[in-house]
């Protein structure tokens, strides 16, 4: 009889082998191994459990239901491939994916739709979409908060997309993602309405902007992150609208370097906040002005048509190819405060600007200038 209960004691608790331990920091009801089949085993779970999965390459289109959570077992090498995408999240108050490996091959890495969930040392590549994608159409999105922690997601067409989502990633690096047409190639890209936070994140090297704020609703902070070596522009916001005095995009701390075109810029956007953060070292640009003009363009902080209520203090812009900031066609609200400019051809420049900046006299560069620019809206690929 004790041998019976015993078997149906471990039947309940599910499958459960020596070779799968579950990491620290995942609350399970049950702790499921897979015996044979990964989606088989999704496929009969329930809320509460936690899938443990032992070393190994793990090939299909994986949906992860609500509140359940996907981990590698203590110190197991684990690959997720196939599908696309290749692991879709539901999300909920207890769902965590840790641990894992997303080796993209035709489509997506990680959908997660609507959240909430915490991705802990994933790391994703090879997505000919987004590495990961965080998308929210409810009215309860901002109690849904997607977390990413220590990751890594790298050579993808996008890095990060959040698509109305409120999403906070912790640490981690977002880097060389490829393709250059449109927002392809970008790190992260945050639109409709989304609410974006990046704290110590470094994105880096991707073959378009670094990270790219748009629409009217948008939020984003970026806290203590590195962003530098980009191809395009490294920080750019459009088309942000905001009640008074309201921050919508705001970057603080940190290092935006070595980016093509403009480190950090503006366009079409009210709530603009730059602080205490280093631009330096922005590569210029060929391009072409007419049929037979080229400029030079590489800017440190650019603020373009339609930029209002935009407050940059304490920064330091310095060895920008062109102008260590640029503002061209601003509109009222632009005050600059603290700033230390250095190197590159100009320090500040304001140009077809009809209401004043508030900024230091003296810190401004050929009065009545008319440099060419590159400031056109950037369209969301597909």
């Amino acid at each position: 009889m004790r041998s019976f209960a015993l078997l149906l004691l471990l039947t309940a608790c599910g499958p459960l082998t020596p070779k799968g331990t579950a990491p620290q920091g995942l609350k399970c009801d049950r702790v499921l191994i897979p015996p044979v089949s990964l989606a088989e085993t999704l496929a009969t779970v329930q809320a509460g459990d936690c899938v443990i999965l032992p070393s190994g390459t793990y090939e299909g289109s994986f949906v992860l239901p609500e509140d359940v959570s996907l981990a590698a077992s203590d110190r197991a090498a684990v690959t997720l491939t196939g599908g696309d995408p290749v692991l879709t999240v539901r999300g909920g108050p207890r769902s965590i994916v840790q641990g894992i490996r997303v080796l993209a091959s035709t489509g997506g890495g990680i959908a997660i739709e609507p959240g909430p969930v915490a991705l802990i040392g994933v790391t994703v590549s090879g997505s000919q979409k987004s590495a990961v994608t965080s998308t929210c159409t409810r009215p309860d999105c901002d109690s849904r908060e997607v977390v990413l922690t220590d990751c890594e997601l790298t050579q993808s067409a996008v890095g990060l997309r959040s698509i109305g989502a409120r999403v906070r990633v912790e640490g981690g690096r977002i880097a060389e993602q490829t393709g250059q047409s449109l927002s392809a190639g970008s790190g992260v890209v945050a639109s409709a309405g989304a609410r974006l936070t990046l704290h110590g994140v470094t994105i880096e090297g991707n073959q378009n902007i670094g990270v790219l704020i748009d629409g009217a609703a948008t939020r984003a902070t970026l806290d203590g992150c590195t962003v530098k070596d980009n191809l395009g522009r490294g920080v750019w916001a459009q088309g942000q609208t905001a009640a008074a005095g309201e921050a919508t995009v705001t970057v603080s701390g940190g290092e935006v370097s070595g980016n093509a075109l403009m480190g950090i810029g503006a366009r079409d956007s009210t709530g603009l906040v730059i602080r205490d953060v280093t631009v330096q070292d922005t590569r210029a640009v060929r391009e072409p002005i007419d049929i037979s003009t080229f400029e030079e363009i590489g800017d440190g902080i650019a603020l373009f048509t339609g930029t209002t209520s935009a407050t940059i203090e304490n920064v330091i812009s310095r060895r920008n190819a062109r102008a260590q900031l640029l503002a061209d066609g601003c509109g009222q609200g632009v005050s600059v405060a603290g700033a230390t400019v250095s190197g590159g051809r100009y320090r500040v420049v304001v140009q077809r600007t009809v209401v004043p900046i508030v900024v230091e006299p003296t810190l401004i560069d050929a009065p009545g200038a008319d440099l060419a620019v590159r400031a056109g809206a950037i369209e969301l690929a597909p």
